[in-house]
């Protein structure tokens, strides 16, 4: 609970695998010419033409299929003190966003209680509202074959049962902000899901060990360096920022999605002020394992994973190897980077004259020789 308030005041079993093709929920729900229901984020009310474009042709088309006309959903979108000192509580500002997504799902409903095929998107705060409205949409059916034609897409989102910050720190209240930390989002409901995550990202990667302060301090960086941004990513495939590495897992009714991010956000600071890039790029390997010690990434995403004070003992003799060979990944980068020894010269000296050494007698003094000057270094390609 303070670690949430302490990053809060900072800056507002399955297994893993790597993919190629994305899989689609086509299958299980016709999605032909659907309705996407589109939310933004905190400080994000109205929400334009390019991020409906974005949300669809990023995430909602490579994960469902089908085709989609995108229908702005308009949410209050606010966190006091974080976007203004006359705005919401967090908890208010979830509560009016629920009621209009829920407004907006009913209007796809006729009046016989069947819906048009109709995909929810949620992105950070508006994600918190889209899990709401899961929630209270699954109570309100009695069997699937009730349930209305609704899925969800959901970015960042802080209700991720293993990562996102609610899920971490459930039942928890900062009244401060009005910040009720909610339980982690359903998995066992008739409404397939879609659920991205970028790693290390504050709101939906939060460390499970936040007393661990290099990951604590690498999500708080983080935050400030694009983890929390989604558009700089995709799930399409053909799109030239996807990244082939990403981890998908199935778990109940949401399949989910773990983007990896290639450079540690920690550094970055450092490499914006110009510091070395080839002492920085020794140093990442193992900094980058101290920062995964904060992380159960043996838990399943769709897994509750609560906050706990303590890394597993158990875990130690592996950290210890990890960091062996991370230390020596980072000699290594610090040789390869080093410019080649000269080679001796194997040429024989020439006799000198009695003359020749009469004069070098007379010559001035031998110098300190300068410095030799390095050539520069590139950074190599990580």
């Amino acid at each position: 609970m303070n670690a949430a308030a302490l990053v809060c005041c900072a800056g507002a079993a399955t297994t893993a695998t790597a993919l190629g093709p994305l899989p689609t929920m086509t299958a299980e729900v016709e999605l032909l010419a659907a309705d996407a229901l589109i939310m933004a984020g905190t400080d994000m009310p109205v929400v334009d033409q390019a991020w409906i474009d974005m949300a669809v042709g990023s995430y909602i088309q490579p994960t469902l299929g089908g085709h989609y006309t995108g229908v702005p959903v308009d949410t209050p979108a606010q966190f006091w003190p974080f976007t203004g000192p006359e705005d919401m509580l967090f908890d208010t500002s979830v509560e009016g966003g629920t009621a209009a997504i829920r407004a907006a799902i009913d209007a796809e409903t006729d009046q016989s209680g069947h819906s048009s095929p109709t995909v929810v998107f949620g992105y950070s705060q508006s994600a918190v509202i889209a899990t709401a409205a899961k929630r209270r949409l699954a109570e309100s059916v009695s069997t699937e074959t009730d349930a209305p034609a609704v899925s969800f897409v959901m970015l960042a989102n802080l209700d991720r049962p293993n990562g996102g910050i609610n899920a971490r720190f459930a039942g928890a209240v900062i009244e401060e902000l009005g910040w009720t930390f909610a339980p982690a989002a359903p998995t066992d409901t008739p409404f397939p899901t879609v659920d991205v995550a970028r790693q290390y990202d504050l709101f939906a990667d939060f460390p499970r060990y936040p007393l661990n302060v290099f990951a604590l301090a690498n999500a708080v960086v983080a935050l400030f360096y694009g983890a929390h941004d989604y558009t700089e990513v995709t799930l399409d495939p053909t799109d030239p920022r996807y990244d082939p590495d990403t981890v998908v897992q199935q778990w109940g009714d949401t399949t989910y999605y773990f983007i990896p991010t290639d450079t540690l956000p920690l550094l970055r600071p450092l490499r914006d002020l110009g510091a070395d890039p080839v002492l920085l790029d020794a140093v990442e390997p193992a900094l980058r394992v101290l920062v995964e010690a904060g992380y159960d990434r043996t838990t399943p995403f769709g897994q509750p994973a609560p906050a706990v004070e303590t890394t597993p003992l158990a875990d130690a003799d592996e950290l210890n190897r990890e960091l062996a060979d991370a230390i020596e990944q980072g000699r290594s980068i610090l040789e390869s980077a080093a410019p080649p020894a000269a080679e001796p010269s194997t040429a024989a000296a020439a006799p000198r004259s009695q003359r020749d050494v009469a004069e070098s007698d007379r010559a001035e003094p031998v110098r300190a020789p300068r410095r030799a000057e390095q050539a520069p270094r590139t950074r190599p390609r990580s």
